[in-house]
């Protein structure tokens, strides 16, 4: 019983935990950047504090999708057969939008400034 609730529990939160993980990273690669002068420089237009934002984004988004994609059909069903998948897709696309909404900026302003 403990296992099958912790697994649900780390399924249904996949979403928000990715997010915040690339949360932390985002924030700590771009203040590590432009902490070190000598390490800020351009790749085709756009500082690579921004590029490996955007890496880290698509890889977020991808493992988002996977882990939602490859679990759903297997969470428990509860008094509701649907209640912990819906809620597993509703918090992976709010998380996704985040990180979508987080990845934003670094594409358009730019970094260290």
């Amino acid at each position: 019983m403990a296992a099958g609730f912790f697994s649900a529990f780390l399924v249904t939160l996949a979403g928000p935990l990715i997010w915040a993980a690339h949360f932390l990273v985002a924030y700590s690669v771009n203040g590590v950047i432009c902490a070190r002068p000598a390490w800020q420089a351009d790749w085709l237009g756009m500082a690579v504090s921004s590029w490996i934002i955007c890496a880290g984004s698509g890889l977020a988004l991808v493992g988002m999708a996977l882990v939602l994609h490859r679990n759903r059909k297997r969470l428990p069903a509860l008094g509701n057969p649907r209640f912990l998948p819906g809620l597993a897709t509703a918090l992976t696309l709010l998380s996704s939008l985040a990180v979508i909404w987080q990845t934003v900026p670094a594409l358009m302003l730019p970094a260290c400034r």
